[in-house]
């Protein structure tokens, strides 16, 4: 490397070393943007390793951390935001740079989100001594608060007290019950957009890229179902032989795959609303029936979900290729 091209790599290493300490401020100290600020976090180091290579990338982490923590407050949540989201990052900037296909890039790195998520939750704990996972005091006291704000608009003032409390209280144990569940899915969600922000930035960035996937050909292989039987087996035996863990962990399995076959019935319905030559006014009546009826349609979708891997209901030919 010629010493111009090293003068160029240090100063978009400068560039983008300070784009993440800025959005990680943001997530910091500015609550109101912290979810835009997380998502938008990997883009600069993403950039960085595509534009250079993963040294400037790691390095440019390592003093985006080091500054991080000498102006927060909270080092704890500064190494959260960094395990969490720098390095997921970089493995989206390798994973770029080694040309892997669209989809390839997308599941990877949304398991890999979900990982260091993961970790995080665990550093959290070891440094802390807080789970992230058990509502604290302070969270179900404002839980309790704006259930009781709010109770006139749930039409539940005609309901006698003790029983408003008894649902009050099995209705935080369903929330607290499920918070895995929930954080896997939000950070698997965060991982999806800033994969798809990625892909806008390199195009202005004239990077070359593998052809996107398409929505609606969407699939996942037959053994997928074995999630759904491990969901369920783990519910039913904890529930069955008192073992609160392995029925929380089935619950959560189950919760985390109704957002995925969900998603998967919705690219099946959204291949037959395409492919099928029908009028146009047909086609948007049943858009607004699946509208106005909404929970039907969630049914709907959610058995073509868990119908699909089994039957392959589109005739998918890459569904069919050997594993």
């Amino acid at each position: 490397m010629t010493n111009s091209n090293k003068a160029g790599a240090l100063s978009e290493w400068g560039f983008f070393t300070l784009l993440v300490v800025l959005a990680g401020l943001a997530g910091l100290y500015l609550p109101f943007l912290a979810t835009l600020a997380t998502i938008c976090l990997p883009l600069p180091l993403i950039l960085l390793v595509l534009r250079t290579d993963i040294r400037y990338g790691l390095s440019g982490l390592a003093a985006a951390g080091l500054i991080l923590t000498v102006l927060s407050s909270d080092p704890v949540m500064t190494l959260v935001l960094i395990v969490s989201y720098g390095i997921l990052g970089i493995l989206y900037g390798l994973l770029f740079k080694n040309r892997m296909s669209s989809w390839g890039v997308f599941g990877t790195g949304v398991l890999g989100a979900v990982v260091l998520a993961l970790m995080s939750a665990a550093v959290i704990y070891l440094v802390n001594g807080e789970n992230i996972f058990v509502l604290n005091e302070e969270a179900r006291q404002a839980a309790l608060q704006w259930w009781a704000a709010n109770q006139g608009s749930l039409t539940l003032n005609d309901v006698p007290a003790e029983w408003q409390e008894e649902f009050a209280n099995r209705l935080l144990g369903v929330m607290e019950l499920l918070i895995p569940g929930q954080y896997i899915i939000t950070t698997a969600a965060s991982a999806a957009v800033t994969y798809f922000l990625a892909r806008v930035a390199l195009k202005r960035f004239n990077f070359p890229l593998p052809p996107a996937f398409d929505l609606t050909r969407i699939y996942f292989p037959w053994y997928s179902v074995w999630g759904l039987i491990a969901g369920l087996a783990l519910t039913l035996a904890g529930d069955y032989f008192t073992l609160p863990l392995a029925a929380r962990a089935g619950k959560n399995i189950l919760f985390i795959l109704f957002y995925v076959y969900l998603g998967l019935g919705l690219s099946v319905g959204a291949y037959f609303f395409r492919k099928v030559k029908v009028a146009v006014l047909v086609k948007l009546t049943f858009l607004f029936l699946a509208v106005l009826y909404v929970p039907f349609s969630l049914l709907v979708f959610l058995l073509l979900g868990v119908v699909d891997p089994l039957v392959n209901l589109r005739r998918l030919p890459e569904a069919n290729k050997p594993e």
